[in-house]
């Protein structure tokens, strides 16, 4: 029995570890398929970047950014311009498209927190692409130099290839344990049968004990049921009778006990 109980505790504890695992290796798939959709998103954003960014002669990028309601293209006005953006809006945290970069939507969102027991609102600012995905540079916080806050979308757009390879290196790290996870997944128990035997054995000791039993208690249970021997009158012969009468006191007579078999004749 305790060789039986020691084998269902390491099953149990195989049972639970392999839960376990499976749990585990089910949030890593989950978090690999999400990372892969990304991967497939920010791609397109890459690939339409790529087809339509335009260069200077001298091979540098050109950063045309269009604002809504500003007719100015040079980056002094832009900038300029993102800064009146930052300052002013409020747009009680959505995300208001304010222009567009290389078919890309410029987006402005404020951000509302308490300090010290007043609302403190700061403007952030993101690129969209068909890709649904938001992307930021200097975490969405606008320069205050009107060169650089023009440049804030174009280099918010340069990111996009690090963040592409990234959550390629994430997969590439959780796949390298799924192998050891699945084995661990599928595995069997292997001492299933062990268990098994050992209970069987039991089942029969426990089945020989009973049978060996069971004469004692039937014999004790047949004793029990023989009913006793009911005292019957003894009857005297009229001879013994006659004699009886005139012998009187000096006339005994006896009967033998129970089980003895009986003599003929008597003496006087």
């Amino acid at each position: 029995e305790k060789k039986i109980a020691s084998l269902e505790s390491e099953r149990q504890a195989f049972v639970r570890g392999k839960s376990l695992t499976r749990y585990k290796l089910e949030g890593i798939m989950q978090t690999v398929e999400t990372n892969t959709g990304f991967i497939a998103r920010i791609g397109k954003d890459v690939e339409a970047f790529n087809a339509r960014v335009q260069t200077a002669p001298d091979g540098t990028r050109l950063n045309p950014v269009k604002l809504d309601g500003l007719t100015a293209t040079d980056p002094v006005s832009v900038g300029k311009k993102l800064n009146e953006i930052a300052d002013k809006a409020r747009t009680h945290g959505l995300s208001e498209p304010i222009g567009s970069l290389y078919g890309f939507t410029l987006l402005v969102k404020s951000e509302t927190t308490v300090k010290d027991g007043f609302d403190l609102v700061q403007n952030r600012f993101f690129v969209k692409g068909e890709s649904e995905i938001l992307y930021n540079y200097n975490h969405g916080h606008m320069a205050a130099e009107p060169k650089t806050a023009a440049a804030n979308f174009l280099n918010a757009l340069d990111t996009m290839p690090a963040l592409l390879e990234k959550y390629k290196a994430d997969n590439e790290k959780l796949m390298k344990d799924v192998p050891t996870l699945k084995e661990v997944v599928e595995s069997v128990w292997k001492k299933e049968d062990e268990l098994k035997g050992l209970k069987g054995e039991l089942t029969e000791m426990e089945r020989k004990i009973e049978a060996s039993l069971k004469p004692i208690e039937q014999s004790v249970g047949i004793m029990a049921d023989i009913p006793k021997e009911e005292a019957k009158p003894f009857q005297i012969p009229d001879r013994l009778q006659a004699a009886k009468e005139v012998m009187s006191e000096r006339f005994v007579m006896g009967r033998p006990a129970a089980g003895v078999s009986e003599r003929k004749g008597f003496k006087i």
